[in-house]
């Protein structure tokens, strides 16, 4: 069951990634993969709401990162971050908990999947 699960990640991680994303992050050893998953009423809403969050990310995050979500082979919705560390990861999080824009993006996105804030399982995958 869990090496379905990575497969899952993995195949969804390199469908909806273009290869010009990958310019600032290279996939390689070393790299963390955090792959978040919630239910959403209106998926295609809601990736509309997740990449003008991310646009804002990209231009104002301290540490480079990569995100993009999709949906998953069983209906629910699925996004992956591509971080160089833990400690990258780490430092964007303390950033977003800080960033009142960041806030106002990341609920826009939440209230259109009708789930509560934070409201989503999380595992995380570090390339070895």
């Amino acid at each position: 069951m869990h090496m379905m699960r990575i497969i899952t990640l993995l195949t969804l991680f390199f469908l909806i990634f273009p290869n010009q994303t990958f310019a600032q992050i290279n996939i390689e050893k070393g790299k963390v993969v955090y792959f978040f998953k919630n239910e959403c009423k209106d998926i295609e809403g809601a990736m509309k709401k997740y990449e003008k969050l991310f646009e804002y990310q990209f231009k104002n995050q301290p540490k480079p990162q990569v995100s993009r979500c999709g949906r998953l082979n069983d209906g629910m919705m699925g996004c992956v971050v591509v971080t160089n560390s833990v400690e990258d990861y780490e430092a964007n999080v303390a950033w977003q908990e800080n960033d009142d824009q960041w806030n106002t993006l990341i609920r826009e996105g939440w209230r259109v999947c009708e789930v509560d804030d934070f409201g989503f399982q999380l595992d995380i995958l570090r390339l070895e």
